[in-house]
């Protein structure tokens, strides 16, 4: 198994340096053949900060991409998903990719709550304000 970091995925995705892109998606294809390509949680809660913070995309562009990468056969994706049901709550939600994430992954894990200071993440059932 091998992991991607954050700008190769990007690269996968958005395609802003061709010679970069046709790098990145001929090493996935080239390791698929061999094995697992990990996209790990941190990957991508950075790709989808990445897209909305510095590459200034919309919502909606974010959700469509962060969906692409959730679909993609040849990527292994860690907590998929809790990824998904993140992706879901961001879609309609005000906080960030990264939080919703977070949340779904305790939950996951067994945490009944997740405690924050955001009052854009309290908008969903995954969160609660602390005390």
């Amino acid at each position: 198994m091998i992991g991607l970091d954050t700008n190769v995925l990007l690269r996968l995705f958005i395609v802003d340096d061709q010679a970069q892109a046709r790098r990145a998606r001929q090493f996935v294809n080239d390791a698929t053949r061999d094995g697992a390509v990990l996209v790990n949680t941190v990957v991508l809660s950075e790709f989808a900060w990445a897209l909305a913070k510095q590459a200034k995309r919309p919502r909606k562009d974010v959700v469509r991409l962060v969906g692409e990468v959730l679909s993609a056969d040849d990527l292994e994706i860690v907590h998929r998903a809790s990824a998904e049901r993140a992706l879901s709550a961001y879609a309609s939600g005000k906080a960030d990719f990264a939080d919703y994430f977070l949340a779904e992954i305790n939950a996951e894990l067994g945490c009944v709550t997740t405690v924050t200071f955001d009052r854009d993440a309290l908008d969903t059932p995954t969160f609660s304000s602390v005390p």
